[in-house]
């Protein structure tokens, strides 16, 4: 019996043993904290080509109270409208009958599109009078701008338009600018928790070049939805109109002297065709033709310019060119004769000036003749 109750005894002892062998080993004591890392270097991303969407912001660690690393966390991106951006432009190249005219009501017709006019300028190129003008008008109007824009020209030269969809952009710009704008408010407080003062310098770079690229896609966004809202029309106006003036290089000439006379034309179609008529009879359909006038006397130029599509216009200068006779034996006796029938007349006019009035030349004659002899009696008493 005792043997079989130390069998026993021996066989529990062995159990326990093993019992306490397999239980879990009591954890160690926590190791002292380690040192805060350095400040961490803030590697720029490469934003990804248009249109993939922008990456995600690099995740920044910076150590705070306690060593603890704080990350932060930028979320989902953000929900992008499925409205289209379309950006229309158009160019016109119009034949019209005045382009100073026709250059005010297409500045009138974009005030009344709600819109404004973008450039304006008038040249000559050539002979030809050219205006060049530069309108945005709200979108939903660009067709009805257009039409009235048609309806300005004698003839239509040029007409192209071409749209443009900015809506994937315009979507990706949106994406960034939440994913940047998340950032910049994980930045603020990754700067409230940092205790160095190169944590803190290390984060305020990033954070200003987050705002800037914040900035960069707002200003970005403001221009597509300002060039969607408008529309873009170029308009280059040539004048068809002919516009014509003359000069000569001299208005007195004398006889069998050359006189040169220069056309101005604006407006039109080339070729031109030129009548001149010098007043003498004689002609010419030069466009800067030189003539000389055989004889004495007062004349009048005329102009008439035709283009090559049959439009007309003409000057008429009355009186424009006076010609001197020029030396000869004949002429000089003629002038010496004049001149001495003028002298001649001169000196009629003063003689009858003096009989007019003789009553009072004598009377100052009798007077002066009467002191002298006065004076004259009295020297000699």
């Amino acid at each position: 019996m005792k043997k079989l109750l130390f069998v026993f005894l021996a066989i529990l002892l062995v159990l326990v043993g093993a019992a306490c062998s397999a239980a879990p080993k009591p954890a160690p004591s926590p190791a002292p904290a380690p040192a805060p890392a350095p400040a961490p270097s803030f590697p720029r991303p490469v934003p990804a080509p248009t249109p993939a969407p922008a990456p995600m912001p690099p995740v920044i660690s910076v150590p705070g109270k306690g060593g603890e690393a704080v990350q932060p966390d930028f979320g989902a991106q953000q929900p992008v409208d499925s409205d289209r951006m379309i950006v229309r432009t158009g160019n016109l190249q119009l034949i019209v009958n005045d382009v100073a005219q026709s250059m005010e009501r297409i500045a009138q017709m974009a005030t009344s599109f709600d819109g404004y006019v973008v450039t304006s300028i008038q040249f000559r190129e050539g002979e030809r009078l050219v205006g060049q003008i530069t309108v945005r008008v709200v979108a939903e109007r660009f067709d009805e701008a257009v039409r009235i824009l048609r309806g300005l020209a004698l003839e239509v030269v040029v007409e192209t338009s071409s749209s443009k969809d900015v809506s994937e952009e315009y979507a990706d710009l949106k994406a960034r600018l939440g994913n940047l704008e998340a950032a910049e408010l994980q930045l603020v407080r990754i700067m409230e928790k940092a205790e160095k003062v190169e944590d803190v310098l290390a984060v305020q770079r990033e954070l200003t070049r987050v705002r800037g690229e914040i900035e960069q896609s707002k200003g970005r966004m403001q221009f597509l939805e300002r060039t969607s809202e408008t529309s873009l029309i170029d308009v280059r106006l040539e004048q068809s109109k002919l516009d014509i003036e003359f000069a000569a290089s001299r208005a007195t000439a004398k006889d069998g002297e050359d006189v040169f006379f220069e056309s101005r034309v604006a407006g039109g179609f080339t070729p031109y065709s030129y009548e001149w008529d010098f007043g003498d009879g004689k002609t010419s359909t030069a466009s800067h033709p030189t003539h000389s006038y055989r004889s004495a006397g007062t004349y009048t130029v005329s102009l008439k310019v035709t283009d090559d599509r049959g439009n007309t216009d003409s000057e008429v200068r009355n009186d424009y060119v006076t010609v001197l006779p020029d030396w000869s034996a004949g002429n000089i006796i003629g002038d010496a004769w004049d001149g001495l029938a003028t002298f001649g007349q001169a000196l009629g006019t003063i003689l009858i000036w003096a009989l007019v009035f003789s009553p009072l030349w004598v009377a100052i004659l009798l007077i002066v003749w009467w002191q002298y002899r006065k004076k004259k009696k009295s020297g000699a008493s």
